[in-house]
């Protein structure tokens, strides 16, 4: 499709302009006339004209989380106050930051005065918009609470981006200095222990078993260094491909959740991702059967999805939530019981958030925990490898000492 600036009036005479695509200029006057918009001018808009308008504004690539929270909450206030859809999406698209999302306004505009439904519209830019936002519009468009529905959006993208930041924040300090040590450990191997090789050569002794190791070990990664990134690539996307299959999700998900200080955290992230997400639909009014299949998609682990597509099966059955997590062994035993309350209650939506609640604090108060623990553990690990291939170079340095003596 093509752009095409315009410029038309209103009955009361108020002047707007706006950006529209499509075929032809014919076809944007007709679009305008039929929303009762008196046209004045429509002009093609070419590619230098877009980058000109674009280059009088700051936009960065990609979609950032803050700004689906922005444009989620800017957009509820303004449906709020009564401000039309369409107008409310053309304003936020002068403010939004994300040249992504600007393109993708501009054609959900598009498509929406073409006749489109503003989740189907969104349904075209599954890449920005997840399946939990488009049935959340969907839900807010049948209800005509689209305003509350998007704030409700705006609070899950919200938590749900501050969970992973400070999980991203505790972790940065140990990947960093894993990194040192893996340099390190190069440095020594290509260039400081290929200097001791050298002058032991020139000794007339049968090397420790550790020093020739640690050789050994330099020299293929001396010559044979092109051929072991080669190997570490292949290996790398051979367990990609393998983590993608049903099988490979199963069990390297099933591996994670049993590795000893990691697994619990991993479990209680699931946990909180699936009260809140659940949480969130449930108060917009989206049926749970509809609920339970959105979550079971987000769930970030194979083995939660499954447990909660089967708990979809029993409420579909006539069932219970409580009994089928609490029989998957993935759920702790309060997470159940609170369920069970709040089904009796009539307030599961309320109940899961507390569980949400409860859940974030306990991940963020391990991932310090564990952030704390894993620093000194680092340093050991890194100050013994270090250690190892300092003493391997100087054990024929005290051997010839020994021998000399």
């Amino acid at each position: 499709m093509l752009k095409f600036n315009y410029t038309a009036r209103k009955k009361n005479g108020e002047l707007i302009h706006g950006v529209m695509d499509a075929i032809s200029e014919d076809e944007v006057v007709n679009r305008l006339q039929g929303q009762d918009l008196l046209v004045t001018s429509v002009s093609f808009l070419s590619g230098k004209d877009i980058g000109k308008k674009r280059r009088g504004r700051k936009f960065h690539a990609g979609v950032k989380t803050d700004d689906l929270v922005l444009f989620s909450r800017q957009l509820s206030t303004l449906l709020n106050a009564g401000v039309p859809l369409l107008r409310s999406l053309d304003i936020l698209s002068k403010q939004v930051e994300s040249k992504k999302l600007y393109d993708a306004l501009q054609v959900i505009k598009a498509d929406i005065e073409g006749g489109f439904t503003f989740h189907d519209a969104l349904k075209k830019h599954s890449k920005i918009f997840s399946d939990f936002w488009i049935n959340l519009a969907e839900t807010g468009e049948a209800s005509g609470q689209l305003s509350s529905v998007l704030e409700q959006v705006a609070n899950y993208i919200e938590a749900k981006g501050s969970l992973q930041r400070k999980i991203k924040s505790a972790m940065l300090y140990p990947v960093i200095i894993s990194i040192v040590a893996a340099v390190a450990v190069l440095v020594f191997l290509l260039k400081i222990i290929p200097t001791f090789a050298d002058i032991f050569q020139g000794f007339n002794i049968e090397l420790p078993l550790l020093t020739r190791m640690v050789m050994k070990a330099s020299d293929i990664f001396r010559y044979y260094f092109v051929i072991v990134i080669g190997i570490v690539i292949a290996a790398v996307i051979f367990f990609k491909k393998w983590a993608q299959t049903n099988f490979g999700k199963q069990r390297l998900d099933a591996f994670k959740l049993s590795l000893p200080l990691i697994g619990p955290l991993l479990q209680e992230i699931s946990v909180s991702r699936f009260a809140s997400a659940l949480s969130t639909l449930i108060k917009s009014g989206v049926p749970i059967l509809h609920c339970l299949s959105i979550v079971s998609t987000i769930s970030g682990n194979k083995l939660f999805e499954d447990a909660i597509t089967k708990v979809r099966e029993k409420v579909q059955e006539g069932g219970t939530m409580a009994g089928p997590l609490e029989e998957s062994d993935l759920f702790p035993p309060m997470v159940s019981q609170m369920i069970t309350v709040g089904e009796e209650s009539g307030e599961l939506g309320d109940m899961l958030e507390k569980i949400s609640d409860f859940y974030e604090e306990r991940v963020t108060s391990t991932v310090g925990r564990l952030t704390a623990a894993f620093e000194p553990i680092m340093l050991v690990l890194m100050g013994g490898v270090v250690g190892v291939l300092i003493v391997s170079m100087y054990l024929p340095i005290f051997k010839l000492t020994k021998i000399a003596g």
